[in-house]
């Protein structure tokens, strides 16, 4: 008899395993590759994001002769809310005068909507904006919190809200976004006014967080501390 050349059937069905599991290996890797390679861009985004924002926050404050509202932490919003956190002064002194004859002042504002996605921890909210505003009027007050709405340039896509956790200063939850006097001060909502004079502090701490709603989520922290050139400080 002549021997027939040829794969029995069990030959046949461990190859067809083992190309099988070559191929899941493959995939597995592709998948977590491509993952990989979206997280990357994603960090790289909001840390980009982030740079600018903050350069373009530290040229406004060193700019500026005066430091008319700083909010503090954010105790409780909704989805869509609006909340003043800052506003500067340009070219006015601490007599509503201008610093420079023949110029007149300005005033900028950020003002952060709160974004729509649930985050955790839980309460927290992400795809928040905060908006910069450049004007020469100045700004309306209600009692002691400026007037803020959803329009402007974009300063910062992105934007996190975690509510502190703890009446004291020493919040279970790190609070964002965060703009006050001093990294121990629990108090906040500060007004310089004529009517309610308020001597606001020669240091500003900012801290803030951006979040993408990605799988893997994707976030990046700033926490900056700013020298503001008014030279007051909180008795």
């Amino acid at each position: 008899m002549k021997n027939k050349k040829g794969f029995t059937l069990t030959e046949i069905l461990l190859a067809v395993m083992i190309v099988a599991i070559i191929g899941v290996a493959l995939a597995a890797l592709t998948t977590a590759a491509s993952r990989e390679s979206g997280v990357g861009r994603s960090r790289i985004l909001l840390r980009n994001n982030l740079s600018i924002a903050m350069r373009q926050l530290r040229n406004d404050v060193h700019d500026s002769s005066r430091v008319l509202y700083v909010h503090g932490r954010i105790d409780s919003a909704s989805s869509g809310d609006v909340i003043p956190l800052l506003v500067l002064a340009k070219n006015i002194d601490s007599n509503d005068q201008a610093v420079i004859d023949g110029l007149s002042p300005t005033y900028i504002s950020y003002c952060f909507q709160v974004g729509s996605t649930s985050a955790l921890p839980t309460g927290s909210l992400s795809e928040g904006t905060i908006y910069r505003r450049e004007t020469t009027s100045a700004p309306s007050w209600d009692s002691l919190t400026p007037s803020c709405s959803a329009s402007g340039d974009v300063f910062l896509h992105n934007v996190k809200f975690i509510k502190p956790t703890a009446s004291s200063s020493d919040a279970k939850y790190y609070p964002v976004p965060l703009f006050r006097l001093s990294a121990t001060d629990s108090t906040y909502s500060y007004k310089d006014s004529s009517a309610i004079r308020k001597e606001l502090g020669s240091v500003l701490v900012v801290k803030l967080i951006t979040e993408r709603p990605s799988t893997p989520v994707v976030n990046d922290v700033v926490e900056e501390i700013f020298v503001l050139p008014n030279g007051f400080r909180v008795e």
